[in-house]
């Protein structure tokens, strides 16, 4: 009996026809879409952790000099030195001040000029201090102790910034200018990180350190009297740290800072 080849009448098949080339490509396409959102977000988590391990470093730089000078914190510029150039044989690295997110990382001197030839104790900038614990020694009023923040836990003595400039703007949100809503950076996922006085890192949505309440001090509107004096010595410089209450033009420029970054 004749048998027939298994191979009589086949036909053989090779590749993909169009229809199914596109079909894949566009599967591809749709996973693209779906992923690559997630792993800008894991990448800017895994910055925004970078910039809070420094910012602890920092912190941690901060405790040993007040070990070495009374518990009382930094003075900013004094003449011929800034906090930061103080603060640096405590740290070593100057890479501590670069928040690898923060397009203002470039090495900068504290004098405001981007050459660090100019400046031979240059730093980062990704980082400024709260003026009302970093005090300017022009002021005439030297830095607090620990002792007198009553709230160590709720204030802030560094944020991250989008300036030269080794502390925020001194009053913040002074009638006439544009404060914080300038100088601040909130780009880890529309959060800033911030470094508070008794040592802990926290990322947080700029008007959360406006409201319930305020992180930074006294403001020019607040209303005055009590630990929210209104007066030049406690408002600009060591006296206002304490004083908790939101103010109306701090929080509008929190505000137009949070959308800024949304």
């Amino acid at each position: 009996m004749k048998q027939s080849s298994p191979f009589c009448g086949s036909s053989t098949r090779s590749g993909f026809t169009l229809i199914e080339l596109l079909v894949v490509i566009a599967i591809i396409a749709i996973l693209a879409a779906i992923l690559f959102p997630v792993f800008a977000r894991a990448r800017e988590n895994a910055r925004r952790a970078s910039c809070q391990s420094n910012l602890k470093q920092l912190g941690l730089g901060i405790l040993q000099y007040q070990q070495d000078y009374d518990e009382s914190f930094l003075t900013d510029w004094d003449g011929s030195a800034s906090y930061r150039q103080h603060l640096q044989p405590y740290l070593k690295s100057i890479q501590l001040w670069r928040c690898p997110s923060n397009p203002l990382n470039s090495k900068n001197g504290d004098n405001g000029t981007i050459d660090p030839a100019a400046d031979t104790q240059a730093r980062y900038v990704s980082y400024s201090s709260n003026p009302r614990l970093v005090v300017p020694a022009w002021s005439g009023s030297g830095p607090p102790k620990t002792a007198f923040i009553q709230t160590p836990a709720q204030k802030i003595i560094l944020g991250e910034c989008f300036t030269g400039w080794s502390y925020m703007y001194p009053d913040w949100i002074s009638p006439g200018n544009t404060g914080i809503q300038s100088f601040g950076y909130v780009g880890h996922l529309s959060t800033w990180n911030c470094l508070f006085v008794d040592g802990h890192v926290k990322a947080l949505k700029p008007l959360a350190t406006g409201t319930p309440v305020n992180m930074w001090g006294t403001m020019t509107d607040n209303t005055g009297g009590g630990d929210c004096d209104t007066s030049s010595s406690a408002r600009m410089y060591a006296g206002g740290i304490n004083c908790d209450q939101p103010s109306t033009g701090q929080l509008n420029g929190l505000a137009a800072l949070q959308a800024k970054y949304n």
